[in-house]
């Protein structure tokens, strides 16, 4: 235990001493002790000696003399009835006890509070010296093939039958037997993607952006950078900080590129740039996107960091707990309100397309509204919008099968 900790925790003893001293005292003193304080009997004694001396000093006559009396003998007796009626104590030893309890409960409870909130033994961070700690921890932090060291993935090929196995096969050999053939890569990478082998499709990504050389474009980035941070599950390595800078170079408002940004700044205490990032995939993103529902579910956490309550906006388009919340409403307003919101965010992704998260919004409420052929028709044609992208035709395939189609 550190010197500094010792102190400490002395002086913080030492304080909570003397504020259950100062709370307690009277209790553990009590109304009587204090006997010795002037009260307003003691004013009315000393007025009637008063009198007593004017008279003898030839200041007042006899008779203002017992007038004065009088009325000053008046308010002593009301006096001294008031005071009588306020003294009535409780018992001494009732009113120790309590206090006592008191005393104990406050000690340990403020002694638990801090071992439960508190830092025992964590000594003074200033703010440059955790800016500092942060900065050297990015620099030093593992390089992209030794965090993928650290997280293997197992091949998962075997779970597959026989004829999906030869197929995933031919297309890893067929990129050996044709090394500068570009879309056989692209191939690959969608395979090795789709079956989760995240670090075999990055290799095999990293290689088409080698093949494409300068004509690679911010999608080709995008997926390297979506594939390098899935490879090592969820860490950001200097390799993929250097692919999210090169896409915000031509493309600062690159939506992806900025969570990732964030993440990296989060990993390495420095929630303050991770808020800023993240706020801007919040509200400048669209709702349901991947990267939006991974700053979504950290932000307030990192706001809570830098003393902030931040909220989320709202979302667009029903959520799951909408479409739950129908179940419980009576048949009519149930029918009434799923199809008031299916309309609105069916209106607005034949308008202005949308992320597969929405579309599978719609597809589970046409489920929910019994309306199967349709929600089959917007699958199929959500399909064909996202067919080169993995992930979201998985996240619209989970939507089909949990509505049950």
């Amino acid at each position: 235990m550190s010197t500094e900790f010792i102190i400490f925790a002395l002086i913080a003893l030492a304080l909570t001493v003397f504020a259950v001293i100062a709370v307690m005292t009277p209790l553990w003193r009590g109304r009587g002790d204090d006997a010795s304080e002037s009260t307003d009997i003691d004013i009315y004694r000393d007025q009637l000696s008063e009198v007593d001396r004017d008279l003898a000093r030839g200041v007042l006559d006899p008779a203002e003399a017992d007038r004065t009396r009088t009325e000053i003998s008046r308010r002593l007796l009301t006096a001294d009835a008031d005071a009588r009626a306020q003294s009535s104590d409780a018992p001494r030893g009732l009113s120790r006890g309590v206090a006592a309890v008191l005393a104990i409960a406050l000690l340990a409870g403020t002694g638990a509070l801090y071992v439960t909130l508190g830092a025992p033994g964590y000594g003074d961070v200033p703010r440059a010296d955790r800016i500092a700690a942060g900065q050297e921890r990015r620099e030093n932090r593992p390089l992209q093939l030794e965090a993928e060291a650290i997280t293997p993935i197992a091949d998962t090929i075997d779970q597959f039958d026989q004829q999906t196995r030869d197929l995933i096969q031919t297309r890893r050999v067929t990129v050996f037997e044709q090394p500068q053939n570009i879309d056989a890569w692209t191939i690959l990478v969608q395979t090795e993607a789709a079956i989760g082998q995240f670090q075999r499709a990055t290799r095999a990504q990293e290689r088409v952006v080698a093949l494409k050389g300068d004509s690679a474009g911010l999608d080709d980035f995008g997926q390297l950078l979506d594939l390098m941070v899935a490879s090592t599950q969820g860490y950001v390595s200097p390799e993929a900080e250097t692919v999210a800078l090169t896409i915000l170079q031509d493309d600062p408002d690159n939506i992806p590129a900025i969570y990732y940004a964030g993440l990296m700044y989060a990993q390495n205490d420095r929630p303050d740039r991770a808020f800023g990032l993240w706020r801007r995939v919040i509200e400048e993103g669209d709702a349901g996107t991947i990267h939006y529902e991974f700053a979504a579910g950290q932000i307030e956490s990192v706001a809570a960091q830098l003393g902030m309550d931040y909220v989320l906006p709202d979302r667009r388009g029903p959520s799951m707990d909408d479409i739950d919340a129908a179940q419980d409403m009576a048949p009519e307003d149930r029918q009434a309100m799923i199809e008031g919101m299916v309309g609105q965010l069916a209106d607005r992704l034949a308008t202005e397309g949308g992320p597969p998260q929405d579309w599978a919004r719609l597809i589970s409420a046409l489920a929910v509204l019994g309306e199967d052929d349709t929600a089959r028709t917007v699958l199929a044609e959500a399909e064909l919008i996202f067919g080169g992208d993995v992930q979201a035709v998985t996240i619209l395939r989970r939507a089909a099968e949990d509505a049950g189609l």
